[in-house]
C-alpha cells in the first residue's frame, strides 16, 4: 500500500512546516494488542513519523501513546494518517500523522514534551546508568562516540550518563547482578550468551524483570520476534537506528527528563 505522487508531494510540503527531531520513541496503540511494539523515527510540533508494518490508508485516525524506557513516561497522543511510507532498502515502512490539534502559542508535542521534563525539582545530580551489551568493538565505539557528541552539543543539566559495557550476554549478565542500570541496549547476535538468553534471564528475575531493554541488532523481521518473545520493549536495526537513539538520549535529558533514582 502506498501514496500516490500527489500525496507524497503534499505530505513533504506539510512536514517541512515545522521543525523535526530525530527521536526514537516507543509506539502503544490504544485500540489494538501489539505484540512487536512500533516506534517513531522523527517528530514535530505538528506531527510524527512511524515506522510500522501494520495496514493504514491515509485518513485513517490513530491514538496512540509515545515513551522512552527509564526517561519519558507515556504520553498520550492522536492524529490522522496523511501520507504512507512503503518498505524500501535502508527505511522501514511507516506512516505519517498529522495531530489532530496545530500548535498553538505555547507550541505542540516537542513543547509538551519540554514541559514534562521541567517537573522535576529534584536539585541533586543524578545519573542515567546504560549497559552496552554488543560483541562488536566497532559498533560499542560508534554509540560512546554519538553519546559523547550529543551530550557535547546539548545541555545535560543535573544529569549524566554513564556507560558500561559488554561484549557477550555472560559478561552483561555478571554486570547486571552487580549493579542497576536504568536502560539495557543489547544485540541479539553474541558468543557464550546471546542475547535472547540474556533477556529471558533478566526476565525471569525479580530484581532485574523490570529493567527497560532496547534491543539494536540486525536481524530484520526474524531478529523482531525473538525479541519480542524474549521481553524487549523496543526493538531497532542496525545500524543507523543506533545514532538517532544516542540522539534521543541525549535530547530527552537535554529537555529536562531524567530517570528514577535507584
Amino acid at each position: 500500500m502506498g501514496a500516490s505522487v500527489g500525496q507524497e508531494d503534499k505530505s513533504g510540503d506539510e512536514r517541512r512546516q515545522y521543525e523535526r527531531r530525530n527521536l526514537i520513541l516507543r509506539v502503544d496503540y490504544n485500540d489494538a494488542a501489539q505484540f512487536l511494539k512500533d516506534y517513531t523515527e522523527n517528530v514535530s510540533e505538528g506531527g510524527v513519523f512511524i515506522a510500522t508494518n501494520q495496514s493504514y490508508a491515509p485518513g485513517d485516525r490513530v491514538e496512540f501513546e509515545v515513551s522512552f524506557p527509564g526517561l519519558l513516561d507515556a504520553v498520550a497522543m492522536k492524529g490522522v494518517v496523511r501520507w504512507i511510507r512503503p518498505a524500501s532498502p535502508g527505511n522501514d515502512a511507516g506512516i505519517g500523522i498529522q495531530f489532530d490539534e496545530e500548535p498553538g502559542p505555547e507550541g505542540g508535542f516537542l513543547r509538551r514534551l519540554q514541559a514534562r521534563g521541567k517537573l522535576d525539582s529534584d536539585p541533586e545530580e543524578v545519573a542515567f546508568r546504560i549497559l552496552l551489551v554488543e560483541d562488536n568493538v566497532v559498533v560499542r565505539d560508534m554509540f560512546r562516540f554519538g553519546l559523547q557528541k550529543f551530550t557535547t552539543q546539548f545541555q545535560l543539566s543535573r544529569t549524566r550518563i554513564e556507560v558500561d559495557e559488554a561484549g557477550d550476554g555472560k559478561q552483561a549478565w555478571d554486570l547486571i547482578q552487580k549493579k542497576p542500570f536504568h536502560l539495557l541496549i543489547i544485540d541479539l547476535y553474541m558468543p557464550v550468551m546471546d542475547g535472547g538468553t540474556l533477556i529471558q534471564r533478566i526476565r525471569e528475575t525479580e530484581a532485574t524483570k523490570a529493567t527497560p531493554i532496547l534491543v539494536v541488532s540486525s536481524g530484520g523481521h526474524e531478529g523482531r520476534l525473538t525479541a519480542a518473545q524474549a521481553g524487549a520493549d523496543v526493538y531497532l536495526d542496525k545500524p543507523i537506528k543506533l545514532r538517532q537513539m544516542t540522539e534521543t538520549i541525549a535530547t530527552l535529558i537535554a529537555l529536562g527528563h531524567r530517570p528514577r533514582r535507584k
